[in-house]
């Protein structure tokens, strides 16, 4: 499950957690990149999130860690622990709240909560067409946004198109509609038939056309060809 961890320093009035739990953070880095683990300590075990990337501030996407031992709250392996201390919940429901740090560093916060973009078949099916293609997963977010383009560019056109051939009698509301659950590749399809319908009413223009020669030239291009002949 993803969620969206949110840090800040801690604010005045944010009590130290001093009766709280305990907690470890490990900056790790293994065959999926730079990320850190947050542990934190339940009766008997560890729960936490593998948080993505090199820093952590502002926004982050974490992903929900299984059950670990309490063990690693004294053992590092071969991750470097930044901060240890204690923590308690300042707010939870069920989808996520806000707890408190006390660490080596001070007091820090973080918003938890649900992250409700992609589940987890959506992901699943992602590195799939990923791993199809052989595209490295940094690469995923630039063919995204590629794609988007395209698309974008692709409907655009439709539409202009369409204004031209048929004038009020298109409804362009209702054809953005009907294109929203389409591939790129049916778009196209579609996009292919009214370019034919504009071609047909606005044949293309010849790049080049026949001119006619000057008289003159005709007549001296006569007397080469009857000289040449004699």
């Amino acid at each position: 499950m993803l969620w969206k961890l949110c840090w800040e320093d801690g604010e005045s009035g944010c009590e130290a957690p001093e009766d709280g739990r305990r907690y470890v953070l490990h900056r790790h880095r293994d065959e999926g990149g730079a990320h850190w683990d947050l542990r934190l300590e339940q009766d008997g075990y560890l729960m936490g999130w593998r948080i993505e990337g090199e820093r952590l501030d502002g926004e982050s996407l974490a992903t929900e860690k299984g059950p670990h031992a309490v063990g690693w709250l004294e053992q590092d392996g071969d991750a470097v622990r930044e901060d240890e201390g204690r923590y308690v919940w300042l707010r939870r429901d069920g989808h996520g709240g806000e707890l408190a740090l006390q660490g080596r560093t001070g007091i820090r916060r973080i918003r938890v909560s649900r992250f409700l973009g992609l589940g987890a078949r959506s992901i699943e099916a992602l590195c799939g067409c990923l791993k199809q293609h052989g595209v490295e997963e940094g690469a995923a977010t630039g063919l995204i946004e590629d794609g988007v383009r395209a698309r974008q560019r692709a409907v655009a056109r439709l539409c202009g198109l369409g204004r031209e051939l048929d004038g009020r009698g298109f409804d362009e509301g209702l054809w953005k509609r009907s294109l929203e659950g389409l591939s790129l590749r049916e778009i196209e399809r579609h996009l292919e038939l009214f370019e034919t319908r504009f071609d047909a009413k606005y044949p293309p223009q010849p790049v080049s056309r026949p001119e006619a020669l000057p008289e003159e030239r005709v007549e001296c291009g006569e007397r080469v060809l009857a000289l040449l002949r004699g």
